[in-house]
Order: C-alpha cells, then sequence, then structure tokens
C-alpha cells in the first residue's frame, strides 16, 4: 500500500486497498470488496491500516490562506469516523408517487471521484447510480434499463426535482475528519478538513 501510495497510480492504489481487505476481513466467508459502499471501505482500510502500520497518520498542513506557513501534523485514526447527515436517504421522493432509490458509490468510484460540478457529469454519474425509479405502483429497476434511458429520464425532470437528486451526494455519509491548527506567522487559527482516503495519504 505504502508503495502504491507514493506512485500516487489510483489504479495501483485502489488494487492495494481491494488486496488488503480481501486478506483482513476473514467473516463473512462471502465478503466482497465491490458489494460495499465507498465510504464503508474507506473507513475499514484506514482501521486495518490502524493495526498494522499504527495509529498515527503524519500529514504536512498548509495554511489555505498564507502558502508560507506549513506545519506537520499527526492525525490519530482512532479519531476519524464516518460523518453522517441524519436528514440523508437514498429513497428520494419528486412526487407523491413518484421517487427514485439510489444506490452508493462503491470502489469504482476510487478512482474517478464524485463531481457534481456540470450537469453532464452530474447526470451520467445519477444514471450510474440509479437503483429504482417508482412511479406509482411500477417499480422500473435499473438492471432493466439501459444508462441512456435512465439519463433520458433524468434529463426530463424539473430543475427543482433534479436539485432533490443532488442533494443524496450532498448529504452522504463520508469519511470525514476536521483539524484546526495555528499558524504562528499570524496568531490566528485555520480549519483543515479531510475527506474521503486519499486526504489521510
Amino acid at each position: 500500500m505504502v508503495l502504491a501510495a507514493e506512485s500516487q497510480d489510483t489504479d495501483e492504489i485502489t488494487n492495494a486497498i481491494e488486496n488488503v481487505l480481501k486478506s483482513c476481513v476473514s467473516s463473512p466467508t462471502d465478503f466482497k470488496v465491490s458489494d460495499l459502499a465507498l465510504f464503508d471501505i474507506e473507513y475499514l482500510f484506514l482501521k486495518a491500516r490502524s493495526k498494522s502500520a499504527g495509529e498515527k497518520i503524519p500529514i504536512r498542513l498548509t495554511d489555505p490562506s498564507d502558502s508560507t506557513f506549513s506545519v506537520d501534523h499527526e492525525i490519530n485514526i482512532d479519531k476519524i469516523g464516518i460523518l453522517k447527515d441524519e436528514n440523508h436517504t437514498n429513497l428520494i421522493y419528486l412526487e407523491d408517487d413518484v421517487a427514485i432509490k439510489m444506490k452508493y458509490p462503491d470502489i469504482s468510484f476510487f478512482n474517478e471521484g464524485i463531481s457534481t460540478e456540470n450537469i453532464t457529469s452530474t447526470v451520467s454519474l445519477i444514471a450510474r447510480l440509479v437503483e429504482q425509479i417508482v412511479i406509482g405502483e411500477e417499480v422500473y429497476n435499473s438492471e432493466d434499463m439501459t444508462e441512456n434511458e435512465v439519463v433520458e429520464w433524468l434529463e426530463g425532470l424539473t430543475t427543482e426535482k433534479f436539485k432533490k437528486v443532488t442533494t443524496f451526494f450532498e448529504t452522504m455519509p463520508k469519511l470525514s475528519h476536521t483539524i484546526t491548527v495555528r499558524n504562528t506567522n499570524t496568531d490566528k487559527d485555520f480549519t483543515i478538513v479531510l475527506e474521503g482516503l486519499a486526504d489521510f495519504f
């Protein structure tokens, strides 16, 4: 894993994460990394890392408003957790009788990231993660539809309804840790928020 992290090759890092978890998780016997949500994979990997390489992760922090100030810092892995929004749900009602059920990003998204910066990438991202579309008493499963059909359906949503769907990404659980450090040059505190496994290496 250390060699993969040093290479900065996301494919190597992804493979290393999968191999480590396959080796470390012995129960259940049918455990598959690919079945887990990305945030669960990241959390499990950090826990495995703490047992093998120690509970401290050394990182270097730079003040976002003062690039001349950097400081070495240690993170205790046991202090890192999954941040959950109590209002989050993967079943999103667009109307009283119309809903969309989402599934969570898996390990394949570690390389690509989760971007909702533009409408095209957001529609494509949502289409890949739609599990079901419920209209009245009819349930349409994603495996019974092509991605283009899902994209076309999403593109037909109003702006208000589409925003309800994107809230899924804004509020879904994520690996997160907040650090506040004092800049001794300015004598002011600055805060860094680390999110996702890549931020911890």
